[in-house]
């Protein structure tokens, strides 16, 4: 269904690069069917996990606009078009996120729903940069892989630290029994990819859009992360693992500097707000701990806190 919600929506100079990551179902006898289609082009690999698989498929892939699409979700109906013509019109962006559409299904209780609610309450446009923010929080400012399109110069701005990333990053086992976790779990074993390609795009400082209408159906089930925990081992992963994947990509980028605290105040003033009064003391949090960590005075990071609550606390419209 995947790949077949994707090809209806085809232009004549659109491909489909599908990865086999070693799989060990049907997937081979299915994509076989596939092999006389001039616009698909299938990839088998032996597993490499996720992330591999989802850099090998974009290093494969010509074009200048890169879709995601998970093999377990589908794309919804003018997903395409839309994202075309969105492009089209925000040439300085690179970067561009889509909510899921979960249909009947119950949304998936993840580590990213309790995070970062703000991503998927954004009004539709421009975010406005997250660099600093994602520097000093881990903030997801993105959605599921199935919701992600990239420009081909993102493309090649990750592909360039692609060796110094790793989705392979295997819990202690004490840690994952405290958190009943199987160690031969997904979460107990990994990273997640999206988180991954979400965090890079921002601290690469590429600027991003909010697809507010929903661009993929989303699966939900048993193998989606963090399912079936419950909410503190939740938490607890969620930012573990946002610090972890953060920290790895700064050092893939050889970011080690601190931003000056105009640089998290001018990020601040010109970030899109999420609805919700919750959210925006979430986002204001995150760009004070920014603030603290900047490169000043500690008196000039003190008064800064209330600045940014000034920023970022008012309705929108006040803004």
């Amino acid at each position: 269904m995947a790949l077949d919600s994707a090809l209806k929506q085809l232009e004549d100079y659109d491909e489909i690069v599908v990865v086999d990551d070693g799989s060990t179902d049907e997937s081979r006898e299915i994509l076989q069917r596939y092999d006389e289609h001039p616009q698909v082009r299938v990839i088998f690999q032996r597993n490499q996990l996720q992330l591999r698989a989802v850099l090998n498929g974009l290093d494969s892939a010509s074009g200048d606009l890169h879709v995601l699409l998970d093999s377990d979700d589908y794309l919804l109906s003018g997903y395409l078009s839309r994202l075309r013509s969105i492009a089209n019109r925000h040439p300085e962006v690179d970067f561009f996120f889509s909510n899921p559409d979960f249909g009947d299904q119950p949304p998936p209780q993840n580590a990213r729903t309790h995070q970062a609610p703000e991503a998927a309450l954004l009004p539709e446009g421009p975010t406005g940069s997250t660099r600093w923010s994602v520097w000093a929080t881990g903030e997801f400012v993105g959605t599921p892989t199935s919701g992600l399109a990239l420009r081909n110069n993102l493309t090649a701005d990750i592909l360039s630290i692609r060796e110094r990333l790793t989705d392979h990053k295997p819990l202690g086992r004490r840690t994952a029994r405290l958190l009943g976790l199987r160690n031969d779990s997904h979460t107990a074993k990994r990273l997640s990819a999206d988180g991954i390609i979400v965090r890079a795009a921002s601290l690469l400082g590429k600027e991003k859009y909010h697809c507010a209408t929903p661009a993929f159906f989303y699966r939900v089930h048993g193998s989606n992360a963090y399912a079936g925990l419950a909410k503190w081992p939740r938490t607890y992963l969620g930012i573990q693992r946002s610090r972890e994947i953060t920290r790895m990509v700064c050092q893939a980028l050889g970011e080690s500097k601190r931003p000056g605290l105009g640089d998290v105040l001018n990020e601040a003033r010109n970030r899109s707000l999420p609805s919700g009064m919750k959210s925006r003391v979430k986002l204001t949090i995150r760009y004070q701990r920014a603030a603290l960590r900047s490169h000043s005075s500690w008196l000039s990071r003190l008064l800064a806190l209330p600045r940014i609550a000034l920023l970022l606390l008012p309705p929108p419209m006040a803004r």
